[in-house]
């Protein structure tokens, strides 16, 4: 715990830089609860695909694009993609578990709260009709965890990012092969039950709630350490001169 709150110090440098993209984060949060709000009855009903895609995008990603151009990816003269404010602490006497943890940190800054606040939204206008508050919650952790195991390989990338998908071409095919693979996961879903991932996650909070929030959290929190030892090693191994 110590190291994280030493990691939230280093963090604070750029989260103090941020308030700009946290006003856009409080307005996209407010879009987006009403299009998930409004839309709900006509998912549960019709089970239309484009509503559990942007779901998953928003737990996934969270706002980490909203971040100042300033400490967003840039490309290196070593021909690598990185973020600026990581390459300059990298030259500090800062411990790197520490510095990785910081990375860490902003990130669940430009998810986390805002997924709270859509949270509490979503339930007090609309699903509280078929959830229970207890049911909620399990509902919420599970779709938490997601930032946890999958949203944060983004972390990892202010490391430093080289070959093809650290061109613009890589980028953008690289975003495409993301939607594909979300794609490609939820159609067979879709084909066999006629259901979507929302949908099943409500069931799963209903029938199966402290199963599904144990497993949901224990490879949660277990990605969060994984990925930190993964981003110290891709740190070792970038030729950053």
């Amino acid at each position: 715990m110590q190291k994280w709150k030493q990691a939230f110090q280093v963090a604070k440098l750029e989260l103090s830089y941020s308030w700009q993209g946290f006003i856009l984060c409080l307005i996209l949060t407010f879009f987006l609860s009403f299009l998930f709000i409004y839309n709900l009855d006509a998912y549960l009903n019709t089970q239309v695909m484009g509503y559990d895609l942007l779901f998953i995008t928003f737990f996934f990603l969270g706002f980490v694009w909203a971040k100042p151009n300033y400490f967003q990816l840039q490309h290196q003269s070593s021909g690598f993609i990185a973020a600026p404010v990581f390459l300059m602490q990298l030259q500090l006497p800062i411990e790197q578990d520490i510095l990785i943890k910081s990375r860490f940190i902003v990130y669940f800054f430009y998810s986390l709260p805002w997924q709270i606040c859509f949270l509490i939204l979503f339930y007090a206008s609309s699903i509280n009709e078929v959830l229970s508050v207890t049911a909620y919650l399990i509902f919420s952790i599970m779709w938490l965890s997601v930032t946890l195991y999958a949203g944060t390989i983004f972390p990892i990338n202010d490391a430093g990012e080289q070959g093809f998908f650290s061109t613009k071409i890589g980028g953008i095919l690289g975003a495409l092969l993301y939607f594909s693979i979300v794609f490609i996961f939820m159609f067979p879903i879709y084909i066999l039950t006629n259901h979507g991932i929302v949908y099943w996650s409500i069931i799963l909070a209903q029938k199966w709630p402290w199963l599904a929030a144990t497993i949901s959290l224990i490879i949660g929190f277990t990605a969060v350490n994984v990925h930190q030892v993964y981003m110290k090693k891709k740190i070792n191994k970038l030729d950053y001169l």
